[in-house]
């Protein structure tokens, strides 16, 4: 345990923990503190670096680092005001999405980009500009944030929104926590479109023809991903399922039970072995697809079991055991995605890479810095943390550049500086415009220092 004295005769006390990116890819100790009070936040750490922290969801690591101290966020987490009329919420930092879900869908009201787990707090949202199902129709998280309040050492408290301090707004929207600490932040809301979710099940022998079935769906307005078998063999690579989801209206319970298990990078680690290896993937893989074959084709859903699949059934992640797994998310455009996709399942099964499902997501937006988003196609792969998969990935690397996509960085814990250098035409801008903000680098994390930002 250690004390350090701070300003205004607060004292912080920083305590020594373990923390582990949630792919098990970094695992550190570090100083760390978890205020309850904002004058916390002011007291003076001196130059050391440092990096708030959210839930600690994301598969890089960028909420910790060896030599960073850790500033746990999780118990500014509540709402500051709320104004259903205007279709505005305010809320702190810590607050995560699955609550700010419960209070808003029981006015009528949510937010549009909803990401996968209902733990990811709204600042790890902001910081990461995170996306949901609906990508094609709502774009990013960026879209929901009206404002922000900010609080960085040398610049005090600053309201940053697009009017004000609009440079530093979207810096801080994908910026990897690195301009500061979030404070909270002022959402925009829209009408809840319906209370449950009627579902279809779209049955595909391979991810091209999967992509002509996301496209479809995206354009007639349905929220869709897509599930394939990526384990190394040529007869069954690609087979999966194409989910597709609307709105509806009606009795339905408008939330579905909304208790679920709060996995953790540290209970994910259960297991002392992957259960996803070679004839055990194809199995399991296997049968996952003919239990889908036996649900009906189309089905009504509520709506929490929609928006967070993992939410009660985490144990995907569990199986990966204590290695960990690798993920993969590359954005790549539209006229260059069948080309990608015939590369990417060629190698899989050329290197029999440890690979063991592909998700497909539609995309539109504009890209810029260093956010990942643009019109194109989310590819997403996970394989099984190992030597063979790390040398795949290098593979990948050079597939992505080669097809003018962009890695998602917050997805990958050991991306490179080259390589998102090579894929991100504004990389040598953000690092600028960081610099200019920071030029202490007072926040820094893992992430950060290895894509030297």
């Amino acid at each position: 345990m250690k004390v350090v004295a701070a300003g205004r005769m607060d004292v912080v006390r920083l305590e020594k923990s373990r923390f582990v990116s949630f792919d098990g890819g970094v695992d550190v100790y570090a100083d760390y503190q978890c205020p309850d009070r904002y004058r916390m936040l002011h007291a003076d750490l001196g130059e050391r670096p440092r990096i708030a922290r959210g839930a600690g969801y994301s598969s890089a690591a960028a909420s910790l680092g060896v030599s960073t101290t850790i500033i746990d966020m999780s118990r500014f987490d509540r709402i500051l005001w709320f104004n259903p009329a205007e279709r505005r919420i305010a809320v702190e930092a810590g607050m995560t999405i699955g609550d700010l879900f419960r209070i808003t869908a029981r006015n009528g009201l949510w937010l549009p980009v909803q990401p996968g787990y209902p733990a990811i707090t709204v600042g790890g949202c902001i910081a990461a500009n995170v996306h949901g199902k609906n990508s094609a129709t709502s774009g990013t998280f960026e879209a929901c944030v009206e404002d922000i309040l900010l609080f960085h050492p040398k610049h005090g408290e600053v309201r940053i929104d697009r009017t004000n301090h609009y440079s530093l707004f979207k810096l801080t929207c994908g910026g990897y926590g690195l301009t500061g600490i979030i404070l909270s932040a002022v959402l925009r809301l829209e009408p809840l479109p319906g209370t449950a979710v009627a579902m279809e099940r779209h049955f595909v022998s391979g991810c091209v023809e999967a992509l002509k079935s996301v496209r479809s769906l995206a354009a007639n307005g349905k929220s869709t991903y897509t599930w394939h078998d990526a384990a190394p063999v040529s007869q069954t690579f690609g087979r999966g399922i194409v989910y597709a989801g609307s709105f509806v209206s009606g009795d339905s319970d408008i939330l579905g039970p909304m208790d679920y298990r709060r996995m953790t990078a540290l209970s994910r680690c259960r297991f002392p072995f992957s259960i996803w290896s070679g004839v055990r993937t194809r199995a399991m893989n296997s049968a996952y697809r003919w239990s889908e074959k036996l649900q009906p084709r189309a089905t009504e859903i509520p709506l929490f079991k929609w928006l967070y699949p993992f939410a009660k059934c985490p144990y995907f992640f569990y199986l990966f055991g204590r290695q960990g797994f690798c993920e993969s998310q590359v954005l790549i455009p539209n006229d260059r995605c069948e080309g990608f996709l015939q590369d990417l399942q060629r190698h899989i099964v050329g290197k029999k890479a440890p690979a063991v499902c592909v998700s497909l997501k539609a995309f539109k937006g504009t890209q810029a810095l260093l956010r990942f988003d643009g019109d194109g196609i989310a590819v997403t792969l996970f394989l099984v943390r190992s030597k063979e998969a790390q040398e795949f990935l290098q593979t990948l690397d050079t597939l992505t550049a080669f097809w003018h996509g962009i890695p998602n960085v917050i997805k990958d814990s050991r991306l490179s500086s080259s390589t998102i250098r090579a894929c991100y035409p504004e990389y040598t801008i953000f690092r600028e415009q960081l610099h200019k903000h920071d030029p202490s680098r007072l926040f820094q994390s893992e992430l950060s220092q290895r894509l030297d930002l």
